[in-house]
């Protein structure tokens, strides 16, 4: 059976690998999707982002967890996409109910009345999965945060001693070495710190 697991992934990070890992050893085909809103200027391109999660996914851990995973970027509706890979489930992630739930009610709407009014054809299942409890506090959010404070810490470090003496973002990759798997964390600092 086909999934399609749609979201941001502006960063992906060890919730989402956990997600993806958990349909992957249920499903028989996961299709993460990167959706692309024209409307929208991104900091970090979708591309970049598909790139880091395809990175993330072939080395985190085990190799082999996640072989039935492929991640698309896609201009669109998502749903419409999903339909042509035959997708029987949406799957959605969020931290918990209360985090997550008011937005991604607003996006189960679009996804279940787009396909009846723009189709004509029936939705697909939306399904809402809860992240892993160890991961509740991780966010694309906060991981964003904690590279725009190494950038910070490296520009003020450099005109602190008139040149970069190397090291003033390590603290940060600690960090983030907490939130997104270490095959990725130089990435994810290049790419928004």
């Amino acid at each position: 059976m086909t999934v399609v697991f749609a979201g941001s992934f502006n960063p992906p990070h060890r919730g989402h690998f956990a997600m993806i890992r958990y349909l992957a050893e249920r499903f028989g085909r996961v299709i993460c999707c990167i959706g692309v809103n024209p409307n929208k200027k991104y900091d970090v391109t979708p591309q970049t982002r598909a790139q880091i999660l395809r990175e993330m996914l072939s080395g985190g851990g085990d190799r082999s967890c996640c072989n039935n995973v492929q991640v698309k970027v896609v201009t669109g509706y998502i749903w419409r996409y999903a339909k042509t890979q035959n997708a029987a489930l949406f799957f959605r992630g969020i931290r918990t109910w209360s985090a997550d739930g008011p937005e991604e009610r607003h996006l189960q709407i679009l996804n279940s009345w787009g396909p009846l009014l723009l189709g004509p054809v029936w939705p697909l299942k939306t399904i809402f999965l809860e992240g892993d409890p160890r991961y509740l506090d991780v966010s694309s959010t906060l991981v964003r945060r904690i590279c725009a404070d190494g950038r910070r810490r490296r520009t003020h470090r450099r005109d602190d001693d008139g040149g970069d003496k190397g090291g003033g973002g390590s603290n940060a990759d600690d960090e983030l070495t907490r939130l997104v798997p270490e095959c990725v964390v130089e990435k994810v600092s290049e790419a928004y710190g």
